[in-house]
């Protein structure tokens, strides 16, 4: 399927999927990857886990974090790529019945090590960036104390979080971008079309607000519910693993959803 990108003209699946309930279709076309291949969804699902709970060891906690990142990128390349090709359910249905790990690995590791490479780069230069106006404007410096450092952080954390803001709005079509490239070079700079005036035009359609409004309330409310849900188990079962595993088992779920949504921001504005 990967090897023949159809045309946009053609109508897809994703196309039926955007006719009627684009969020809850989603959300359902994104379950199908989960219940229609359970042998796949286990394995990815503990290799995932696995990662994540040896990245908790203080001495392999760097190489163990990596893993699990690319491992993650990997799970949504092959996803949406699955879902934006797909002429119909049926073909939809039977490229996930043939995933396996290994042919995930095969075809995308590249392509995600790439991206994962990318999103460190951008994040060292965003911390060097507000480092360097931060000691520029005087608000950070060798002489400070432990309480001047957190004012700092605080003064520094409003600009942060609303330029986090902005980029989480746009970070579908960026994401989507990730998903269609191919190899090591793509997907590093499939990463930098967060600055891209094209992507930021297709941002401002209505027709990708009104869906990425819709679909990021859908999945705010849902991690809220859930993570209220893993706090109860957490707190009744007194053992803090048990809470980091089902978080981790919703940071997949989360993780699957959103390569769903990004594809189908990005064909919402495509035309």
């Amino acid at each position: 399927m990967y090897e023949n990108n159809t045309q946009d003209s053609d109508t897809r699946l994703i196309d039926e999927a955007l006719a009627s309930e684009p969020i809850k279709n989603t959300f359902r076309l994104g379950w199908e990857f989960i219940k229609l291949n359970q042998k796949f969804t286990l394995t990815a699902m503990v290799i995932f886990v696995v990662l994540n709970l040896f990245g908790m060891i203080p001495i392999a906690s760097l190489i163990f974090m990596v893993l699990s990142a690319v491992f993650g990128l990997v799970i949504q390349i092959h996803v949406g790529k699955t879902f934006y090709e797909s002429q119909d359910i049926k073909g939809y249905i039977n490229e996930i019945q043939e995933s396996s790990i290994d042919r995930l690995l095969t075809r995308h590791i590249a392509t995600a090590f790439g991206a994962y490479i990318g999103w460190v780069t951008l994040l060292l230069l965003l911390i060097f960036l507000f480092g360097f106006i931060g000691g520029s404007m005087g608000i950070i410096n060798a002489q400070m104390s432990e309480s001047d450092l957190v004012n700092a952080l605080v003064t520094l954390g409003f600009p942060m979080l609303f330029i986090a803001l902005i980029f989480s709005y746009v970070q579908p079509l960026v994401q989507s971008n990730i998903i269609m490239a191919n190899g090591i070079q793509e997907g590093f700079k499939a990463v930098f079309t967060l600055f891209s005036t094209h992507v930021w035009r297709m941002a401002f359609q209505s027709a990708y607000f009104k869906y990425v409004a819709g679909f990021g309330l859908a999945i705010i409310l849902l991690l809220f519910f859930f993570a209220f849900l893993i706090g109860i188990i957490t707190t009744l079962s007194g053992l803090t693993l048990i809470g980091n595993i089902f978080m981790v088992i919703l940071m997949y779920l989360f993780m699957l959803i959103m390569a769903v949504g990004s594809m189908m921001a990005r064909r919402r504005v495509e035309f």
